[in-house]
């Protein structure tokens, strides 16, 4: 009979077979064959082991015959079986364990607290985002005038052209009119509650009403009785009947889903009766619930000069920009209107260069001013085919028809068939959407010699410098060193990178030095350069 085994060597026999080898066998060692069943109690000599630095080192039967010989076993190393459950709990309670578990526990949460205070100070030290203003759905996108018959050949034609204005110019709003008939020679004014039958019926009004609307393009009415005439009132101005019948006029198409009421020459009509037809358009509910709004036109090249009452106004206050010598600089008249524009927040002003009848500006300027229409804070207005340079007609003439035929034909890419006009008001109604600075930012003027120059900027978006020489000979507006730090003029980086030019394309973004900027013979620039804390 076997004798039984000491109970300290039992308790490692059972440990042995939860404990993997602490060494595994050299390279090269071949396997060595699966070792036959053994009793789980072998007798004591195959239990004994050596003791090597506190640890028991077990060395298996068949190697303990080799070992004599070999030294260490087969493998030519000791395996070692790791410390016990007990051990374990007993080295972890001495002094030295504990002390180091709890300076990498004050570590830890040191380096937590520390991360976490650096965050807070970085939060606390970073410049806050400027709040969003609010802003009217008529000061986001573009208006469009467009007479029915000159854009479209009727309602419906108009209809079918509302994914050009939406896609192509990011029109928000269509100034539509005149749709009322002619006038008969015994009346005043023509009869605006009544629908040109020539356009079509009420219902495809309506339909035209909703499918804008279905492509978030709002619909305001044209009820200017004399669009086309200067004066546009005259004695009908001061004529009690015609204006009753110009309010009847309003309340009558205010009861469907349109969006506001244009009124031209504004500043013929009294203070009060343009406060209370303003009054009439904004409180009389719409069934789509939409912000309503009446826009007013006038001659006047000065908006300061125009009655109050309008939540929007629309002239030709580009013309003052116009130098009237080569050596003139516009600077002034630029100042003066941008300096009404921050100090007068119950009007805003919309830009145009000439409405359906006439032109405001010279052929010569026509391409700088369409980018300064779309790059000054307000409201962009064009008048139907203004975005392909389409002539006006003489005085009294019909209206030519819109050229849908050049604008759909297919053109081939890169051969710049597209009308000049028609690229820069597309380039630019996409950057003014998609760029705070151009849509919401503030605008400073910037001396630039006989050149203009209006800064864009909002809060820490990207900057836009607008560039403009009026005149028939090459400026370079920044040659002259700017004293720094002048409370008086914002500051301007070194570089700035090309973002519209109405002059020769280069390919590829140019990036140039601002000093160098050479601007040729009515030539505008769109230069953008990124937000810099200092």
């Amino acid at each position: 009979m076997e004798p039984e085994s000491p109970p300290r060597e039992l308790e490692l026999s059972a440990l042995e077979a939860e404990t993997e080898p602490m060494a595994a066998a050299e390279p090269g060692t071949p396997p060595q064959a699966t070792p036959p069943h053994r009793d789980p109690s072998p007798p004591p000599e195959q239990l004994l082991g050596v003791e090597k630095n506190g640890l028991k080192m077990k060395i298996p039967p068949e190697e303990e015959e080799e070992a004599p010989l070999g030294g260490s076993g087969a493998s030519g190393s000791p395996k070692f079986t790791g410390l016990g459950k007990e051990e374990l709990l007993r080295e972890a309670g001495t002094p030295l364990w504990a002390r180091a578990r709890l300076v990498l526990l004050v570590l830890f949460w040191g380096g937590w607290i520390g991360m976490l205070g650096a965050a807070a100070a970085i939060v606390a030290q970073a410049p806050r985002c400027q709040p969003l203003p609010t802003k009217a759905w008529w000061e986001l996108g573009a208006l469009y005038r467009a007479p029915p018959k000159a854009f479209g050949g009727d309602l419906r034609g108009v209809e079918k052209r509302l994914g050009y204005l939406k896609e192509k110019l990011q029109v928000g709003g269509l100034v539509l009119g005149p749709v009322y008939p002619q006038k008969s020679p015994e009346a005043k004014i023509p009869p605006l509650k009544e629908l040109d039958p020539t356009l079509g019926t009420i219902q495809d009004f309506s339909a035209l009403v909703q499918a804008a609307k279905d492509k978030g393009v709002k619909v305001i009415l044209d009820l200017t009785p004399n669009p086309a005439g200067n004066p546009v009132w005259g004695d009908a101005a001061k004529d009690s009947e015609v204006l009753q019948q110009v309010q009847a006029a309003m309340n009558h198409w205010l009861k469907e889903d349109i969006a506001g009421i244009f009124l031209d020459g504004i500043e013929e009509l009294p203070d009060l009766v343009v406060a209370q037809w303003r009054n009439l358009t904004e409180q009389q509910p719409s069934p789509s619930g939409v912000d309503r709004v009446l826009v007013g036109g006038t001659r006047l090249q000065d908006p300061w000069r125009a009655p109050g009452g309008p939540q929007l106004l629309l002239g030709p206050f580009l013309q003052p920009l116009e130098p009237k010598g080569d050596a003139e600089a516009p600077e002034g008249a630029l100042r003066n209107l941008l300096n009404f524009l921050s100090s007068n927040s119950s009007v805003g002003l919309g830009w145009s260069v000439g409405s359906p009848w006439e032109t405001w500006v010279s052929p010569n300027l026509r391409l700088q001013q369409l980018l300064l229409l779309w790059g000054l804070p307000g409201t962009p207005v064009l008048s139907y085919g203004d975005e392909l340079g389409l002539p006006r007609p003489p005085k009294n003439q019909q209206l030519p028809p819109m050229p849908w035929e050049s604008i759909e034909a297919p053109k081939p890419a890169g051969n710049g068939s597209e009308p000049p006009e028609l690229e820069l008001c597309a380039a630019l109604a996409s950057l003014r959407a998609h760029e705070r600075s151009l849509l919401l930012g503030e605008a400073w003027a910037v001396a630039a010699g006989s050149a203009m120059a209006v800064l864009r900027r909002w809060d820490q978006s990207e900057r836009f410098l607008l560039v403009l020489n009026p005149h028939g000979a090459p400026l370079k507006p920044f040659s002259v060193k700017r004293e720094p730090g002048d409370p008086q003029e914002p500051p301007l980086p070194a570089s700035a990178t090309v973002r519209y030019s109405t002059g020769p394309k280069e390919p590829g973004e140019q990036q140039l030095r601002l000093e160098e900027l050479k601007v040729g013979p009515y030539q505008g620039i769109l230069l953008g350069f990124p937000y810099s804390p200092q």
